[in-house]
């Protein structure tokens, strides 16, 4: 398959762009170096708020503990490009890519932006759980990531054949599109019997 990074014109830094990307999407990977010297990615949730991304985990956890730049890759796949030929062949996607040092967030403001990563995964959630305790808060870290070193990449459409002469092969081609589907919430059966609440039927 083509490798995208050959083609520059899919960058953008616009910042509508950026947010409309994140807001679709729900997990984010997360670029360190280690302790060792190491690079490690990790799958991480996260939540945009204003001109950055929240992201939050244990203040146990190795990643937390990270002093320095960080990125965070955000990758919608749209859908499998099928040219006809496997060079040409691609994918439609939607990405961005943040890079920068996060600022730790503390006191309210990291009980706020709890809240608002909460009710990111999964909307209109806050009020209809338990709210975390304290020390379910001490035992979290959250960082703020600023949007300024934000870049998108975007691929759309079908494939462009090259040669041109390749359009006349007896192969088919076009675009799989991919979609994220929310299914029924399923009850985990114990506790009080309760209707599914309508916040949990959505799609993004």
């Amino acid at each position: 398959m083509q490798d995208a990074q050959r083609h520059s014109e899919r960058g953008s830094d616009e910042t509508e762009v950026v947010r409309k990307i994140l807001a679709a999407g729900l997990v984010a990977h997360v670029g360190i170096i280690d302790g060792y010297g190491a690079p490690v990615v990790i799958p991480m949730a996260y939540a945009p708020d204003g001109d950055s991304v929240l992201i939050h985990g244990s203040v146990a956890s190795r990643l937390m503990r990270t002093e320095g730049p960080i990125c965070v890759t955000v990758t919608l796949l749209d859908g499998l490009v099928v040219a006809r030929s496997l060079f040409n062949s691609s994918m439609n996607y939607r990405s961005v890519v943040i890079t920068g040092v996060p600022v730790i967030v503390e006191g309210d403001e990291r009980d706020r932006a709890l809240l608002v990563l909460s009710d990111f995964l999964l909307p209109g959630r806050v009020g209809h759980a338990r709210g975390p305790s304290r020390p379910e808060t001490r035992q979290t870290s959250v960082w703020r990531l600023s949007l300024a070193n934000a870049t998108t990449k975007i691929r759309t459409g079908p494939p462009t054949e090259d040669p041109a002469s390749d359009y006349d092969l007896p192969y088919w081609g076009g675009v799989v599109p991919v979609r994220t589907i929310f299914g029924e919430p399923e009850s985990d059966g114990v506790g009080v019997a309760l209707p599914t609440p309508d916040h949990l039927r959505y799609q993004r």
